[in-house]
């Protein structure tokens, strides 16, 4: 069985890809001026340099305890692993068996081509899979954006200096909020509005 413990931690902490994540060793980790404790790395996949406060004391206390050789991750099998453990996982929470809209990789379309099978859709021709099947090892890094972005201190140009977006729509593709999440948060502005006035 596989333990996601430091992998997952890590990347919600720091918000970066796989590629990044695999990378980091103590060089990266360095204290500023003024003392704050940073991740500096450039981004395998952009090339865009990003420095990364450390706001939670736990990811410090994971890097010390693997001597900042934190266990890296093959992706593909990362990705597999994490499947079966939430399809056996689903069976306690059902909510991971809720069918969720999806969009077939280009991999999953060629399986299915060979399989000569055709995916499950709902009433509107959106393919759906159990939701299980949709979390990735990059969900680590969109958790950890949606939750910067949902905890509301930080500017969204202070968010993509983490990330590496370089756009402010392609950060705001990354932030994963339900209908129900956007209406708490217009509500959240117009009350904090009206008790201005």
């Amino acid at each position: 069985m596989l333990y996601l413990g430091p992998f997952s931690n890590v990347r919600c902490n720091t918000c970066q890809r796989v590629s990044d994540y695999n990378n980091l060793n103590v060089d990266n980790f360095e204290t500023t001026r003024k003392g704050t404790r940073i991740i500096r790395l450039v981004q395998q996949k952009t090339k865009t340099e990003v420095t990364i406060p450390i706001l939670n004391e736990n990811l410090i206390t994971i890097c010390e305890k693997y001597g900042y050789n934190i266990p890296r991750a093959n992706e593909q099998v990362l990705n597999r692993y994490i499947k079966d453990i939430l399809k056996d996982l689903s069976e306690q929470l059902p909510s991971l068996k809720e069918k969720v809209p999806t969009k077939l990789t280009m991999k999953q379309k060629e399986a299915l081509r060979k399989e000569k099978k055709e995916p499950e859709t709902d009433l509107n021709g959106n393919v759906i899979v159990p939701r299980y099947e949709c979390v990735t090892s990059h969900t680590a890094r969109r958790t950890g954006i949606t939750n910067m972005y949902l905890s509301h201190r930080y500017t969204i140009l202070q968010m993509m200096h983490v990330s590496g977006h370089k756009t402010q729509k392609t950060f705001m593709d990354y932030i994963k909020l339900s209908s129900e999440e956007i209406a708490d948060e217009i509500a959240a502005m117009s009350k904090k509005e009206n008790d201005m006035w």
